[in-house]
């Protein structure tokens, strides 16, 4: 059915698309919502939606190139055909089939309007933090986004003035770099540091910031880390959690992708640090892990009723709160989707092995540590002195599109960030194409 639908939803698209259906409203219109959908969308419900439905994510997902294409997924229309996509940090494995059915009885009852799904929301998250990662959220502490972003702006705009400092640590994601101008905060770097190991925090660096200068108010954490895939300790959290305390400092933790965390490490949530309440707003969102970023539903979750409140004067218009099929479709998610996460850590996992043992035995002036978390890579291609556009360059050589390393700031230069969360055909076709690409360059 998707190969029939233009890549370009043209208005002349759009206005062709009803030729087949009656262009009028029926006279004899009766409202009223299809017996198989309860109004309420409660976790009752969603569990037993998917009950007669795979659980599993598919061992031998494919990825339908034109079909993606065809469907308007920007991952894969920004570039030419010719172009096998790694830039966006959106996978390609789906979402869990329940996801799928709620969406479809939504649109199949019409369900279009105002919604109150916002608190179903809120309580399936807490379930699923709780079950996922011992973390308890007290639903009452939680406040609905559109996006994960929003929650770091407000956060910014609540807890700091305009004299005071925010602490940024790159290389990170990019759209961050916009937090100091865009609210008239001064940036403070805490950059990652890089050895044989890979990329780490230096916790004394951020002691003797904190020290110097009494007027950082924020920490904002990517945790865990993009684009390097590095995660953060206890032992870590617990020393940043300290010094906030010491020096009256609010954290922000981005925590998007704390899901897909690997073997060998361990997601730990901010707030379950052992004095983070009183200083920490951490943000999240099922949208990394559930592929479903158009649907723009995300959590703002604040340590204790203090920080709410000075949250709360942020006024809601300004933050805006998720549509019903975000909401829906991550309590969908959240409330049937754990066999399925663990399907998707697994094919994550192996592409990442794969990624990083074919290209130390094949590509091996190309520098890459396994990533402990996500499903992006950061490759140095320093060796091939690639310019300070290198994603371009690469694209140029290799005809794979991935994110260019200086947009993530002091760190970038020579780098690319690759995703690698896709089938093993795609993943294969990514490596060969860079070694093809680039040996003997």
């Amino acid at each position: 059915m998707l190969e029939s639908l233009p890549a370009d939803p043209a208005a002349d698209h759009i206005v062709g698309l009803p030729s087949d259906l009656p262009p009028d409203l029926p006279p004899d219109h009766i409202v009223g919502l299809p017996p198989d959908l309860p109004p309420d969308p409660a976790a009752d419900h969603i569990v037993g939606l998917a009950a007669d439905l795979p659980a599993d994510l598919p061992s031998d997902h494919i990825v339908d190139r034109a079909a993606r294409r065809a469907a308007g997924v920007v991952k894969w229309t920004k570039y030419d055909s010719d172009v096998v996509p790694a830039w966006v940090a959106e996978h390609d494995l789906g979402q869990p089939p329940a996801v799928h059915e709620r969406l479809r009885q939504l649109v199949d009852a019409g369900a279009y309007g105002y919604h109150d799904a916002n608190e179903s929301m809120v309580e399936a998250f807490c379930r699923w933090a709780t079950r996922r990662h011992g973390w308890s959220p007290e639903d009452g502490l939680v406040r609905p986004t559109n996006n994960v972003v929003q929650g770091v702006w407000a956060s910014v705009q609540a807890f700091t003035r305009p004299d005071q400092k925010i602490v940024l640590s790159d290389p990170v994601y990019y759209p961050f770099h916009e937090l100091g101008p865009t609210t008239e905060r001064e940036v403070v770097k805490w950059n990652l540091v890089r050895d044989d190991a890979g990329w780490h925090y230096d916790l004394d660096h951020l002691q003797a910031l904190l020290e110097g200068d009494p007027s950082i108010r924020l920490l904002l954490l990517c945790h865990p880390q993009n684009p390097t895939g590095r995660v953060l300790t206890a032992a870590q959290l617990t020393r940043i959690v300290e010094l906030a305390i010491e020096h009256d400092l609010i954290i922000v933790s981005d925590e998007i992708h704390y899901d897909l965390v690997h073997p060998g490490a361990v997601h730990v949530p901010t707030l379950t640090i052992p004095g983070a309440a009183s200083c920490t707003i951490a943000v999240t969102s099922g949208i990394k892990t559930f592929a479903i970023g158009g649907l723009r539903c995300a959590v703002t979750v604040c340590g204790d009723e203090r920080l709410h409140a000075v949250l709360a004067a942020i006024p809601d218009n300004l933050l805006t709160a998720p549509n019903r099929f975000g909401c829906e479709a991550s309590i969908a998610a959240w409330d049937t989707g754990d066999a399925w996460v663990d399907d998707l850590r697994a094919t994550l996992d192996t592409n990442r092995h794969r990624l990083v043992d074919r290209l130390h035995a094949e590509l091996p002036e190309v520098g890459i540590h396994l990533p402990e978390s996500t499903f992006l890579a950061w490759l140095d291609l320093s060796a091939f002195e690639p310019g300070d556009r290198p994603s371009t360059w690469l694209r140029a050589l290799t005809g794979v599109a991935c994110e260019s390393g200086p947009k993530f700031g002091a760190g970038g230069d020579g780098h690319v960030r690759l995703n690698f969360g896709t089938s093993p055909e795609v993943l294969d076709e990514i490596i060969d194409r860079l070694v093809a690409g680039l040996a003997g360059t």
